[in-house]
């Protein structure tokens, strides 16, 4: 928002568009330090407009979906599939987009500004809401893509749209915001280095995703390729079992929990227990100022504060979608390397990642559980948290919790999961796809060279360095973004 400004004086013109308003903030806009600019509008060559069939038209499921705007993340820059951002369609009213790799796709309805590029050939099945368009660029896309993704372009979105609707919608103002180019005599390059930036962190967070579908394989894999004994028939639960939990708030007599059980245990090794296998869990400290005090937050780094991992920023596939920090004059109890972070509470719950690197300072709060295994290895931590990713995804963590809106994972509810006795082998293998460390290619980096050289680097980590990787890469960008919008010169570092 740094760019978003009140000018200093205003045109009778203005005056009479805002109904001769003399509140300051009705005239608000981005100033761009750089009078190198071009409009959206004359970056494309055109654009393609979703439709909305109608609610009565989503299935349970289907051959063909309908991508919604909640689809777009800031945080993302591919599709997210999750919390019902694709539906089901029915395939009589599905309108063919032929949706191909390297489309960008724009929210200009409810979400406004957001944005994200189709990845793969996956997608060909799926059409748009009438809230989202695929954009034709007539520059590099990349480029573009990048500088849609910056603050920048959202800002200036967001101060030309009306406000007071429920639900926001940008039309087409979205074609009148200004994409800053740079102006120097190598501007050719430094577009291209800016491109291949940004090519590189999709191919990066394309590589995270393939690397959890990885873990989520082999699981399957092993789990249901070494079954032994009767096939699964469900049984409604007996008096005994009762008893037993003194549970009626749950899912744990529901056919899918008593299916998914029964797979585990009836695995070739057989079946243990999160407690059994040595894992020790404590909650994360209670934030609230009637505990600790007054406090203050932050999205950058202070000197001497908690960096704070909250589970509402931990991402299905195990990093952390943002960062913040806590200041608090109480000194709190911190997570350490090798220590895994659960959350347990809403619709974050089961989400979970593994320090492989901690910060000196670093706690979560209260809807994080911190699980660890004392003298064990970090790896053994990582299988469990892959383990607990592969419960999440297949509903096992939603039935052993409670309560509605997301509900409730109490650590007294952990020995409930059911965890398969994996071969050391097995479990080491697992845990490589989520933390393996390897050397960058040998060769000299280059502007010609470059998404093909983090395309081989990425072929050999795992999704802890892939994330460290991402994150190395937007800090670049965003700081030759930075320069472009200032006017200032881009030193290449090739």
């Amino acid at each position: 928002m740094k760019h978003l400004r009140v000018p200093r004086q205003i045109t009778l013109a203005d005056l009479k568009t805002k109904d001769a308003s003399w509140s300051a903030g009705m005239y608000r806009r981005v100033e761009i330090p750089t009078s190198h600019t071009r409009r959206i509008a004359e970056l494309i060559a055109g654009y393609d407009k979703g439709s909305d069939p109608g609610s009565m038209y989503y299935l349970e499921k289907s051959t063909h979906y309908f991508i919604r705007t909640k689809s777009l993340q800031a945080n993302s820059y591919l599709i997210s599939p999750r919390g019902g951002a694709i539906t089901p369609l029915n395939p009589r009213v599905f309108e063919n987009m032929a949706l191909t790799d390297g489309d960008i796709l724009l929210s200009k309805d409810s979400n406004v500004g957001e944005c994200a590029m189709v990845d793969g050939v996956a997608w060909r099945n799926h059409t748009l809401s009438g809230g989202v368009v695929r954009l034709r660029p007539s520059i590099n896309r990349h480029y573009l893509f990048a500088f849609l993704k910056h603050e920048l372009f959202k800002t200036e979105l967001l101060s030309m749209v009306p406000r007071g609707a429920t639900i926001a919608h940008a039309n087409e103002l979205w074609l009148d915001c200004h994409i800053p180019f740079p102006a120097q005599r190598d501007a050719d390059d430094v577009i291209a280095y800016v491109a291949a930036l940004t090519e590189a962190a999709v191919e990066t967070e394309t590589a995270i995703r393939a690397q959890n579908d990885k873990i989520n394989a082999q699981i399957e894999g092993e789990l249901t390729g070494n079954q032994t004994g009767d096939a699964f028939r469900y049984s409604h639960p007996t008096l005994g079992e009762l008893r037993s939990t003194l549970r009626l708030d749950t899912g744990l007599y529901c056919r899918g929990f008593r299916a998914f059980q029964h797979s585990v245990n009836n695995y070739l090794h057989g079946a243990t227990t999160l407690s059994a296998m040595g894992v020790r869990s404590r909650r994360g400290p209670n934030l609230a100022v009637s505990v600790i005090g007054n406090s203050l937050y932050s999205e950058t780094y202070k000197p001497g504060w908690y960096e704070l991992i909250r589970p509402v920023n931990i991402s299905e596939y195990g990093t952390l979608s943002s960062r913040e920090w806590l200041g608090s004059p109480k000194k709190l109890p911190t997570v350490n390397r090798g220590d895994l972070i659960l959350g347990c509470e809403g619709f974050e719950k089961g989400r979970s990642l593994v320090l492989v690197d901690a910060p000196d300072r670093c706690t979560t709060n209260f809807h994080g559980t911190v699980l660890f295994c004392p003298n064990a290895e970090i790896w053994q931590t990582i299988f469990v948290r892959c383990f607990l990713a592969y419960l999440r995804e297949h509903g096992v963590i939603d039935w052993v919790g409670v309560g509605g809106s997301g509900g409730h994972m109490s650590p007294d509810y952990f020995d409930y999961l059911p965890f398969p006795r994996f071969p050391y082998d097995i479990r080491e293998h697992i845990a490589r796809l989520y933390h393996q460390p390897t050397a960058p290619p040998k060769r000299n980096l280059t502007l010609e060279n470059f998404v093909a050289w983090h395309r081989e680097w990425n072929e050999g980590l795992g999704i802890w360095e892939l994330d460290v990787k991402l994150k190395t890469l937007q800090r670049t960008l965003t700081d030759v973004q930075e320069q472009i919008i200032e006017g200032r010169t881009v030193k290449l570092p090739f």
